[in-house]
């Protein structure tokens, strides 16, 4: 048997996350909690029907300011224990308990916001004008902006009271993926081979014998089609819950609902589908013909487009020296940012190995004035260090501008917050390429390059993109959605991405199930738009450009002072403009132009 997973207390712990950073054990966890309690009920007694008064409501925002710092902490110690380790029945304990916590609590506070939002516009000047106000100017703005679609008092507090409720479908979507779902073990070549999540995604997906891959690719989709159903339902639940909610708040449409938070227009998210969709395809089809032809496939589908571009065994590293490559390729960034780095390695903001029930995938949580928690699911393969910067870029830009803004300042556009990762990934390969290694080395780098940055961020998530406009075209239609038509509606975005360039292999439709990014709104499409910022910039990084640097810097201590094409402009980089796509595109054709070669 080959394939099965350690449980999480057969790991080592240096190669883990600490959470003791955040509580030094559970009973420092359950008095924080207690804290946090304590501030709340305090903070409503005190400023509840009192909000009048310039300096009360400066008070207030201060208080309100530390209730979010205390909330920050206590939640992340209760959901990072679970994200990695789902069988921990205490981790199970204290986030359950959390969330039923953070669901009074967050009534217990929503009167602060309406309160807030029943003022003028010009007592809510009057508030940044005193001394220490201008701190919250931008909190006290984003106030002005969503008094049009806030809701009475009691009607806000009730929506509150239910957020766990209404967001319970993600719950559900892991819960049923890391504890329910179950994939039958498989046969290759005379061996039994583990089929799991995480097993699926990191080892076999990608690996190089052909049989193990494809009886991997029909073992894993066979599981899923057994739970299609039950997912298509409760993802169809989440989106008509969205459709409610953008009516209850007077939204035409859920699109319109979903890109208000965002601050961008319909046309900004329709330009970045549209164009990667229709131009980025035929170079991602190029790439697919280059792939077939470099492993002398007889024919490709979906269950190959995932394999490493290079032949032969795939260069391994280990994390000692994964550390030494990005501190080197992110250099030109400066000190201070290269400080924050040496934190996460240091004090062991990373959790590295995969294990039983963790979640799949990557991703990077801060804490505000704490640790940035990177989970990685590691696989030794010389792409995991562009995993790495890309987690890495996250935790730089939340530490540098927690550093620069209070916590109550509204956070950066989810369309910008894939910039800051993607372009470490730029700027982290143009280092590796430019290191003394011989061509063929280097062909392969760039294959990997394309394969880790540009196939799963853009061409992934941007096929998810895809799919959810459709779904969410359909619920605004008020059509009826079922497995089925969300199978159709999956399929056909593969067919007409991939076109005749490989075999979209029966279960593929099913790719829907495998993302929990369909639960976070307008998501999918912001790593295209991140990815395409993160290009540009990378590009001048990674060439020594100094003025780049220093903007960038800039941009990244903004947070959500800026809208997410403001920020984007201020680094340079002009999104309103379809060339800067185009020459996102360019970028990566001139890269198979290297594989060519």
């Amino acid at each position: 048997m080959s394939g099965k997973l350690p449980l999480r207390n057969e790991l080592d712990p240096q190669y883990t996350w600490d959470l003791s950073l955040l509580f030094k054990d559970q009973a420092a966890y359950e008095a924080g909690v207690q804290a946090l309690k304590a501030a709340v009920s305090d903070f409503k007694q005190k400023y509840k029907g009192q909000l009048q008064n310039p300096q009360v409501i400066l008070s207030a925002l201060a208080a309100y300011n530390q209730i979010r710092i205390k909330l920050s902490w206590a939640m992340h110690y209760a959901s990072m224990a679970y994200e990695v380790d789902k069988l921990d029945q205490t981790a199970e304990e204290n986030i359950g308990k959390f969330n039923i916590l953070y669901e009074k609590l967050a009534k217990d506070l929503s009167f602060f916001s309406s309160e807030l939002a029943q003022l003028s516009d010009a007592d809510l000047d009057a508030v940044a004008e005193i001394e220490g106000g201008a701190d919250y100017q931008p909190v006290l703005t984003q106030i002005k902006r969503e008094k049009a679609h806030m809701l009475a008092p009691d009607l806000e507090e009730a929506l509150s009271g239910l957020a766990n409720s209404i967001q319970s479908n993600y719950e559900l979507y892991n819960t049923m993926k890391f504890q329910d779902m179950f994939f039958a073990d498989f046969e290759a070549k005379g061996q039994t081979y583990h089929n799991a999540f995480s097993a699926f995604e990191q080892d076999y997906e990608p690996h190089p014998d052909k049989d193990v891959r494809r009886a991997a690719w029909k073992s894993f989709h066979e599981g899923l089609a057994h739970y299609q159903h039950t997912a298509a339902r409760n993802y169809i639940q989440q989106v008509e819950t969205e459709k409610k909610l953008a009516s209850l708040r007077g939204f035409d449409s859920v699109f319109d609902y979903l890109l208000y938070d965002q601050e961008v227009s319909r046309q900004d998210y329709d330009q970045i589908i549209d164009t990667y969709t229709q131009d980025f395809a035929p170079v991602m089809r190029r790439y697919a013909k280059l792939l077939k032809a470099q492993h002398d496939l007889e024919d490709i589908s979906l269950a190959d487009i995932k394999i490493p571009f290079a032949k032969g065994p795939v260069a391994t590293i280990d994390y000692a020296e994964s550390r030494k490559i990005i501190e080197a390729a992110l250099a030109p960034l400066g000190q201070d940012y290269l400080d924050i780095v040496g934190r996460a390695f240091d004090q062991r903001w990373i959790d590295y190995p995969m294990n039983q029930t963790k979640s799949t995938g990557g991703f990077c949580s801060t804490v505000y004035g704490g640790p940035s928690y990177i989970l990685l699911n590691w696989t030794a393969s010389l792409s995991e260090v562009l995993v790495l910067a890309h987690e890495l870029g996250h935790a730089g830009h939340f530490t540098l501008l927690n550093q620069n803004n209070l916590a109550i300042t509204p956070e950066p556009s989810m369309y910008f917050v894939e910039a800051p990762s993607t372009a470490n990934e730029v700027i982290t390969c143009s280092y590796l390429l430019n290191q003394p290694i011989d061509e063929s080395a280097k062909r392969d780098l760039v294959g990997e390059f394309i394969a880790r940055t540009y196939f799963h961020n853009m061409v992934t998530h941007l096929l998810e993109a895809d799919f959810q406009r459709k779904v969410y075209t359909a619920v605004d239609a008020g059509q009826v959605l079922n497995a089925g038509k969300l199978n159709q509606f999956y399929r056909e975005s593969l067919e007409n991405f991939w076109g005749d360039a490989l075999e979209v292999n029966p279960g593929a439709e099913l790719t829907w199930m495998r993302q929990p990014h369909y639960f976070m709104g307008l998501y999918s499409y912001t790593y295209s738009a991140g990815l395409t910022i993160g290009t540009q910039i990378g590009q001048k990084i990674a060439a020594g450009d100094q003025t780049a640097v220093t903007a960038w810097l800039e941009v990244l201590k903004a947070g959500g002072t800026l809208g997410p094409i403001e920020l984007a402009a201020k680094a340079g980089v002009d999104m309103k403009d379809k060339a800067t796509l185009q020459a996102t595109i360019k970028f990566v054709d001139g890269l198979l132009d290297q594989l060519e070669a």
